[in-house]
């Protein structure tokens, strides 16, 4: 892997504010120092050219402060949160999405400098954009921001510098944010060495909808299921790769995925309601007597498309070819249409002795 380059954040190397009075700040304060927050700032003092930067931190919980600065990543811990953005000419808010409205009531009613920019790394981004044009001065510039990285371990414990590196890294800029505002974030999303993305809030909180927030509501739903049933006991006992992977955000910090889901009801309910359509589909397919050649060709076409995805196909390039490259054959027709005619033979040679070999069984609830 090529070496990430390191992007100068000293003062001067910085754009200057929305206004023509003063110089930039040569101090950046993250509220919130878990996960992201200390990744952020592990990750500022190795990439960030930070021998004239100061990284203030604040945390509500005064022993992930104090770890954070144990592990390096700020270099001065605040008493308050005035205290931490006084000074500051940018301000990070790493904290759960519900936190973040009185957080930044309490930003905005500061001594935070004229000119500063705020950014968040929260989930969902419509109510945060809107709690930010509440609370903050017009002074004050404020990018909302989302690392799509992240991990189902939480604390300034996990945090880790390269956490960011690759990533896409949304960027949603208020209405009126300056472009030296939006420059000044920018820095501080390729120092984390990823790449900024630029999105409406509504158009952000209904794709991650899908991508992030069904696939959280899924594994809690599924482990939910199963555990519920009176074979628990027993099948706990056979649950191995397959099923912990695909439960496995039912981990995820709760809290974390309360405040996503709360901020975000309508965009997941949405999903989940053709999730359920895709499952009803699947049934169909899984129950048909004619062979199932629906299952087999939906089970096919997703091998194909998540081994491209995983290859790193993305974009419309990737998936909207223009008509001049649409094949005459699909991937799949061109590449497991044979095996869909063999599975299929050996459907119908089987019926005569075992067509009935699922039927019939007792279920366990």
């Amino acid at each position: 892997m090529a070496p990430v380059p390191c992007y100068d954040l000293r003062p001067a190397a910085l754009p200057r504010g929305a206004g023509d009075q003063g110089e930039p700040m040569p101090r950046v304060a993250i509220l919130g120092t878990g996960l992201i927050g200390t990744s952020i700032g592990l990750r500022l003092h190795s990439h960030g050219r930070s021998r004239d930067l100061s990284v203030v931190g604040w945390d509500r919980n005064p022993e992930h402060a104090d770890q954070a600065r144990e592990r390096g990543a700020i270099a001065e811990l605040a008493g308050s949160v005035e205290e931490a953005v006084e000074g500051a000419w940018l301000v990070v808010l790493a904290a759960p999405v519900l936190a973040l409205r009185s957080l930044l009531e309490e930003v905005g009613s500061s001594r935070i400098a004229e000119n500063a920019v705020v950014t968040d790394t929260a989930s969902t981004k419509a109510e945060v954009m809107a709690w930010a044009s509440e609370s903050l001065p017009s002074s004050v510039s404020f990018i909302g921001g989302h690392p799509m990285a992240g991990s189902t371990d939480s604390g300034p414990t996990a945090a880790d510098g390269s956490l960011f590196e690759g990533a896409r890294w949304v960027m949603v800029p208020s209405r009126s944010a300056p472009e030296g505002a939006v420059e000044t974030v920018t820095s501080l999303v390729n120092t984390m060495g990823a790449t900024p993305m630029f999105m409406d809030a509504e158009e952000h909180d209904a794709y991650v909808a899908a991508v992030s927030h069904l696939p959280l509501a899924a594994a809690v739903a599924l482990f939910t299921l199963v555990r519920g049933s009176e074979a628990w006991p027993e099948m706990s006992m056979l649950a191995s790769t397959g099923f912990l992977g695909a439960t496995r955000l039912a981990q995820s910090d709760t809290s974390m995925a309360y405040d996503i889901f709360a901020t975000n009801r309508e965009q997941v309910a949405h999903w989940i309601e053709r999730y359920g359509e895709a499952l009803a589909r699947f049934r169909e397919g899984l129950l048909d007597d004619e062979g199932g050649e629906a299952l087999f060709r939906a089970l096919g076409e997703a091998n194909l498309d998540y081994a491209r995805l995983a290859a790193g196909d993305v974009g419309r390039d990737a998936w909207v070819p223009s008509e001049s490259d649409m094949p005459s054959m699909s991937a799949f027709d061109l590449l497991l249409g044979g095996a869909l005619s063999d599975k299929m033979r050996e459907w119908r040679e089987g019926q005569g002795s075992d067509g009935d070999r699922g039927r019939g069984r007792r279920r366990r609830r």
